[in-house]
């Protein structure tokens, strides 16, 4: 199997080699660039895409969140960044840009590498266990597990990992309110149980691209204090109503 390549992003040299070398002895390639410019310039012209970027937010020119923008506007690859800005306003900024993690500097790099892998072997760039070759349907949307896409009436909407996995987690019962602690532990961890927040924003984009491909985003509705809901399309699909 090919070793995954990420590429760092960090103004700071020293961040850059300290990562770099970490993640080269732990089995990654890796590319890198100084600023927001460059690497959307590397993004661009380069044949080969990096599986993970490791973005930083505080760098000259273009930040971080400008650079995550631009990326999402095209890209579903998976971002953690990892930044020296810790308040709340940046970090729900970064979820509701796409960001699939974010890291506060300063940060042990084992625990950088451990959340590097869980986001690759999520999205099968990393396999640790084999993955059964199945999809998830609710009237026309489907979700397929290998490729971790997502289908309505046959055209894609991209989602990144974290939206994907929420979705999931509705598609498996719709029709049912799924708890918000439920929906941030398996997604975001125990210790973000109950940052409902994160959940606002990540729906919030899953609808508006379910809206920019001409299907009805209220699918997925909030319960005011307890949790969201897929609606239940299976019965709306045969009979003819979506």
């Amino acid at each position: 199997m090919d070793r995954p390549l990420i590429f760092i992003v960090d103004d700071e040299s020293k961040i850059r080699r300290l990562v770099a070398v970490n993640l080269e002895s732990s089995g990654f390639d890796v590319m890198t660039a100084d600023d927001g410019k460059r690497a959307l310039e590397v993004l661009q012209h380069t044949d080969v895409k990096p599986d993970l970027i490791v973005l930083d937010v505080m760098m000259p020119g273009l930040d971080g969140l400008e650079v995550l923008k631009i990326i999402r506007s095209h890209s579903p690859i998976p971002v953690i960044i990892v930044s020296a800005r810790n308040d709340v306003r940046t970090k729900i900024e970064g979820f509701r840009l796409g960001t699939d993690d974010y890291i506060v500097k300063p940060f042990s790099i084992d625990e950088l590498i451990m959340r590097i892998k869980a986001i690759l072997r999520r999205s099968h760039k990393v396999e640790e266990t084999s993955c059964a070759q199945t999809e998830i349907k609710n009237g026309p949307i489907r979700l397929i597990k290998s490729s971790r896409k997502c289908f309505i009436r046959d055209q894609e909407v991209r989602l990144n990992d974290k939206e994907w996995r929420l979705l999931e987690i509705l598609m498996k019962d719709p029709g049912a309110v799924i708890p918000h602690e439920k929906l941030l532990t398996a997604v975001w961890g125990v210790e973000f149980s109950t940052e409902v927040q994160y959940l606002r924003v990540c729906f919030a984009r899953i609808r508006k691209k379910f809206e920019d491909i001409g299907f009805d985003g209220s699918v997925i509705s909030a319960y005011s204090g307890v949790g969201y809901i897929l609606r239940d399309l299976r019965d709306e699909e045969e009979d003819g109503l979506i």
